[in-house]
């Protein structure tokens, strides 16, 4: 028997300002030293300790893609730096495979699953990144080895950060990171905690963030449609745009489908916006690789287009003046 788990995530439209000098573009992947080009996002540099490859600058919305920047098979030395990774939903925002000689600063990743992934990666340094809302911050895998980890704020996380590499420092120079949800004391007002930070081996935890998210950083609004399968009714607002995703226990989800109001169904390729209109009926269902079909449900949505209305109500006594003032004592 399948069972298949169908989820609808909603995401806000509006991404809000790209910030000064930041522009947006496609994921990013190279595949060895010669994967370091122009077209790779590679804005300078030459590869070597002097002059590292520097991908810097841009903004890259990860929906419907499995990585923000993906890098594997490197030995050549490169800097990842003041990039806005929004959304890594599948995968990672970063993820470092087989990689030597590496530097990630200064980044902004928010709003997934996983912020940096390294795996069998060593020599790299992850410093002064702001990581938010993600299920895990930072995942350093097996055979990772050498690496530095320092000077980062970590906020909202589901996991923080897990090592399961050798040799990994998680401070430098009696510097940690920042972790929100680090309980321990200051008592000396020295900014560093007096105790470990215990999920990682941190033993100068920050007590104040380095480095803040963005403005428009922002968690990944969800609708857990097993809550609202009763009624089979949820209200959102114009603009929002929805994703649906799928599980199956078994061989794997192989394709979803969904249609508005009787329509055709189409198969589901990214997150598409809602018909303007202010109700629509969506059917959705999924099906495995082995062609077992889930139950088609529904699901009816209503958009809230109209704004919340504010009175003033005063109590005795008042007094409403024919010129529009109210006065009370």
């Amino acid at each position: 028997m399948r069972v298949f788990l169908v989820g609808l995530i909603l995401l806000g439209c509006a991404l809000g300002g790209l910030g000064q000098g930041w522009a947006p573009r496609d994921p990013i992947y190279i595949h060895g030293d010669q994967g370091f080009t122009w077209e790779n996002g590679v804005v300078k540099g030459s590869g070597t300790p002097e002059d590292p490859y520097i991908i810097e600058g841009w903004v890259i919305d990860t929906r419907s893609h499995d990585y923000g920047i993906y890098i594997d098979g490197t030995r050549a030395h490169f800097v990842i730096r003041n990039c806005q990774i929004r959304y890594p939903q599948e995968r990672a925002g970063i993820f470092l495979s087989n990689v030597q000689n590496g530097r990630i600063e200064g980044n902004a990743i928010f709003g997934g699953k996983i912020a940096i992934h390294l795996l069998a990666s060593q020599n790299v340094v992850i410093t002064g990144n702001a990581i938010g809302y993600c299920d895990y911050g930072i995942l350093v895998g097996g055979a990772s080895q050498r690496n530095v980890i320092y000077g980062n704020a970590f906020f909202n996380c589901g996991f923080p950060a897990k090592d399961e590499g050798v040799g990994n420092s998680w401070h430098h120079e009696g510097r940690g990171n920042f972790w929100s949800d680090y309980r321990g004391l200051d008592l000396n007002k020295d900014g560093i905690g007096d105790t470990p930070y215990e999920l990682v081996p941190d033993a100068y935890p920050l007590m104040e963030p380095p480095v803040e998210l963005p403005p428009e950083a922002t968690p990944m609004r969800t609708v857990d449609l097993a809550q609202v399968a009763e009624r089979g009714i949820v209200a959102l607002a114009p603009g929002t745009l929805v994703r649906l995703v799928a599980q199956d226990i078994g061989v794997g989800v192989d394709k979803i489908f969904y249609r508005f109001d009787g329509g055709d169904f189409a198969e589901y390729k990214e997150p598409f916006p809602l018909p303007d209109k202010a109700m629509v009926r969506m059917e959705y269902y999924a099906v495995d690789k082995l062609g077992n079909r889930e139950p088609t449900k529904t699901l009816v949505i209503y958009l809230d287009i109209h704004p919340p209305v504010t009175r003033i109500i005063a109590g005795s006594p008042s007094y409403l003046a024919p010129d529009g003032k109210l006065w009370i004592t």
